[in-house]
């Protein structure tokens, strides 16, 4: 991972609905903050263990190869992660939404002396798929940043949602009708759910959470 400026670290907003779900806490002491933060880390690479730190009526997360194979690890720039949201699935991605992790890097902020580690995804296509569309109820434009942060004795995780439109394009009837339906549903406040979930998880979670069985 490289360290980038921060003004580079989430994409510009040029279509679209965006979203920002942050939660913060500050600690007694820096070493604290330091200690909980390298663990928001690890939870935020964990993929796996979203649904762990999550809770129920959240969307289940699964870090896949470039080749489509079921990996357990933390993740790197070139995996995707197969997403099963609750409701209807999508045929073109065998019944679930695929994005791609485009970038993880580290970021160092020097003015107000923050560290963060940042990890990008965008829609993709499912891995294998010949005609390479996109399996996702956004179009490939939009992308999601999630983030954590270091500052002093403040830890934050956030989610940083950017061009998201509806992914009309399907190729199947059902898949155009089920994507509008799924992201209008994202837009107007499942995705918030979701994230707020997520980015609590991360920085609450249990320190033992493990990933349940299959």
């Amino acid at each position: 991972m490289e360290p980038i400026d921060i003004t580079h670290a989430i994409p510009p907003q040029l279509m679209g609905n965006s979203t920002n779900d942050c939660e913060s806490i500050i600690l007694p002491s820096t070493d604290e903050a330091r200690l909980l933060f390298e663990k928001a880390m690890n939870r935020l690479l964990s993929v796996n263990n979203w649904r762990d730190f999550s809770g129920t009526a959240t969307a289940s997360f699964q870090l896949m190869s470039n080749k489509g194979q079921p990996v357990d690890r933390m993740a790197s720039p070139g995996d995707y992660i197969r997403i099963n949201v609750p409701g209807p699935g999508n045929a073109e991605g065998d019944g679930f939404d695929w994005v791609m992790v485009e970038d993880i890097r580290e970021q160092i902020y020097v003015p107000d002396n923050s560290f963060s580690v940042i990890m990008r995804v965008r829609p993709a296509a499912r891995p294998g798929q010949p005609r390479q569309r996109v399996s996702h109820f956004f179009k490939r434009y939009a992308t999601s940043s999630f983030m954590v942060e270091l500052k002093g004795r403040e830890v934050k995780a956030g989610v940083y949602g950017r061009n998201e439109v509806p992914n009309t394009g399907a190729r199947l009837l059902w898949d155009k009708i089920r994507n509008f339906f799924t992201a209008i549903g994202a837009m107007l406040g499942y995705s918030h759910f979701q994230w707020k979930k997520l980015v609590n998880g991360i920085l609450k979670a249990p320190l033992n959470t493990q990933k349940k069985p299959e």
